[in-house]
């Protein structure tokens, strides 16, 4: 199992939030898609929501939903309280983490870092691609995401919006090089991260330990967007078939949403 580390709580209490936006104090504006299916549907706005609750920082949603509005042309991205933009997730937290001065894995040493990270990249970097393709390009799990997703589209319009989007998506998977793989390699690949994932949380409360981390935002923005949401896929049987992922996502959501 793991070995347990500890991290030190933020300075900031999570009580700040509504009271912060309702006097009308300065607050970060998060800027990313609206919901589907009542839910935050992409990992990484809701890996950075997540880590601003933990963090204790009053921020407001903006939903909009063409990314090219961002500064990078990506969502999320904020608009710090002095009118600073920022884009991606993992920078706008080191942005807030050095602006305010948090560090929610101050209790980590340097091997626990390097394990967060490299789990971190395994989530982002791999998996997430596989995700992606389990939604817009596996018939099975378009027949529930795509009509969520484009709902709001006029019927004459709406395929026409949809098939070019999915062409795009498709051509950036395979720029990617993932999206050369066939649907059963890619789901054999996402097995076996999943089950790294579930051989490093273990039976540990956190993917630290006893006290949540950044890592922890990343995993749920991720899990809850597998075994969470009604999209259903190879991928998210997969992810089911580990007992201890599907409970810690769970528990996760009572704490984290």
């Amino acid at each position: 199992m793991p070995r347990p580390c500890s991290t030190r709580p933020s300075r900031r209490s999570a009580a700040s939030w509504p009271e912060a936006v309702a006097r009308g104090r300065p607050v970060i504006k998060l800027y990313q898609f609206p919901p589907v299916f009542g839910r935050n549907i992409s990992p990484f706005t809701l890996k950075l929501e997540t880590w601003l609750k933990l963090a204790g920082l009053p921020y407001r949603v903006v939903a909009i939903r063409n990314p090219s509005q961002g500064p990078k042309g990506k969502l999320p991205f904020i608009e710090d309280e002095d009118g600073t933009f920022v884009a991606d997730s993992s920078l706008i937290i080191e942005h807030l983490s050095r602006t305010r001065g948090i560090d929610l894995d101050a209790g980590l040493d340097p091997t626990r870092r390097a394990q967060a990270l490299a789990l971190q990249r395994l989530f982002e970097d791999h998996l997430y691609f596989i995700g992606v393709w389990s939604r817009w390009l596996d018939p099975e799990g378009w027949q529930s995401f795509g009509p969520a997703v484009f709902h709001g589209i006029p019927p004459p319009v709406r395929q026409l919006v949809a098939a070019f989007v999915r062409r795009r998506v498709r051509g950036e998977l395979r720029a990617q090089g993932l999206g050369r793989h066939s649907q059963a390699e890619l789901y054999a690949m996402g097995q076996a991260d999943l089950a790294a994932i579930a051989t490093l949380l273990g039976d540990q409360p956190f993917f630290c330990g006893e006290r949540p981390s950044t890592i922890d935002a990343v995993a749920y923005g991720f899990l809850a967007n597998l075994v969470l949401v009604p999209i259903e896929t190879e991928l998210k049987r997969s992810a089911e078939a580990f007992p201890n992922l599907v409970a810690w996502t769970e528990a996760a959501e009572r704490r984290f949403a």
